[in-house]
C-alpha cells in the first residue's frame, strides 16, 4: 500500500503572504507528471473587496512565453466562504445579515435557503431577530443563538461568540460553505477567514507542440487586508481512480 506522497508531488505555487497586491509563484516541470491541481487559500477580504487568481502555462522554469489557462478566477468577499468573523459596533434596529448555506447534494455543491437575521430591540428566535439594543457583546450572543437555533437557524453552521465577535464555521468542516451580506459593512464588519479557489491542469490541456511544459500560479488585485497561499499537486504519470469503501484503516508506520 503506498502513502499518498508516494503518489503525489506537493510544492508551494504561491508563499504565504500579506500586503502584497500581486504575486507569481514558480514554475513546475509537468514532465513527470499527468495532471496538477491548484488550491489557493485566502483570508482578510472585507466586504467589496476581490483578488483575481491564474493559472499560466510557460515554456521553462523561468516563464518564459507564459500564456494562461482558461481565464482568471476572481475570488470576491463574501462568497462561498468555509469560515467568516461579524464583528459588532452598535448595529443599528432593521439591518440584516443574509446567510446561504451550501451543501453537497448528489456530490454537487448546492445552495440551500438564503436566510435573512435582523437586528431588533429584543430577540426572537422563531423570527430570526436578535438584539442589537444590549449593548455589542449581547448582540453577538444573541446573533450566535439565532445562527445556531435547531429549527429557525442556518443549517450545517456552528456560530461562536467571543466579546463582540462571531465566528461562523461549518459543523462539518468540508462539507459545505456559506456566502454571507451584511446590510450595514461598518457595525456588522464581515471578514473572511477561509475561502479557496481551486484550478486543475491536465498535460494534455498544454501546447506541448510548443513546448509549453510547465505551469504556475498568480494572483493580482490583492486588497491589503488580505492573506493567501497556494499549494500545488501534482500526480505521477501513473495514476488511477481508488475507492476506499472501507469501515477502519491504519497505517503500521
Amino acid at each position: 500500500m503506498h502513502d499518498i506522497y508516494e503518489g503525489t508531488k506537493i510544492d508551494t505555487a504561491l508563499q504565504a503572504s500579506t500586503g502584497v497586491t500581486s504575486l507569481t509563484g514558480e514554475w513546475y516541470s509537468m514532465a513527470k507528471h499527468a495532471k496538477a491541481f491548484f488550491l489557493i487559500t485566502t483570508q482578510g477580504q472585507l466586504t467589496g473587496a476581490s483578488m483575481d487568481f491564474a493559472v499560466y502555462e510557460a515554456t521553462d522554469a523561468t516563464g518564459s512565453a507564459e500564456a494562461i489557462l482558461s481565464a482568471a478566477i476572481s475570488m470576491v468577499q463574501g462568497i462561498k466562504l468555509a469560515k467568516a468573523s461579524v464583528l459588532f459596533n452598535a448595529i443599528d434596529a432593521d439591518d440584516t445579515i443574509i446567510i446561504l448555506p451550501y451543501t453537497f447534494v448528489g456530490g454537487v455543491l448546492t445552495a440551500g435557503t438564503a436566510l435573512t437575521f435582523t437586528a431588533k430591540a429584543s430577540e426572537t428566535l422563531s423570527s430570526r431577530y436578535f438584539d442589537q439594543a444590549s449593548g455589542d457583546n449581547a448582540t453577538a450572543t444573541s446573533f450566535a443563538a439565532c445562527v445556531n437555533n435547531a429549527t429557525y437557524g442556518v443549517p450545517g453552521l456552528l456560530a461562536t461568540a467571543a466579546t463582540a465577535t462571531v465566528t461562523l464555521t461549518l459543523t462539518e468542516p468540508g462539507e459545505g460553505l456559506f456566502t454571507i451580506t451584511e446590510s450595514d459593512v461598518v457595525k456588522s464588519l464581515v471578514t473572511d477567514l477561509i475561502q479557496q479557489a481551486a484550478f486543475e491542469v491536465a498535460v494534455q490541456d498544454l501546447d506541448r507542440d510548443n513546448d509549453f511544459t510547465y505551469v504556475g500560479a498568480r494572483v493580482a488585485g490583492v486588497d491589503a487586508t488580505t492573506e493567501f497561499a497556494c499549494v500545488l499537486v501534482r500526480a505521477m504519470p501513473g495514476y488511477g481512480p481508488v475507492n476506499q469503501a472501507v469501515a477502519y484503516s491504519d497505517d503500521a508506520v
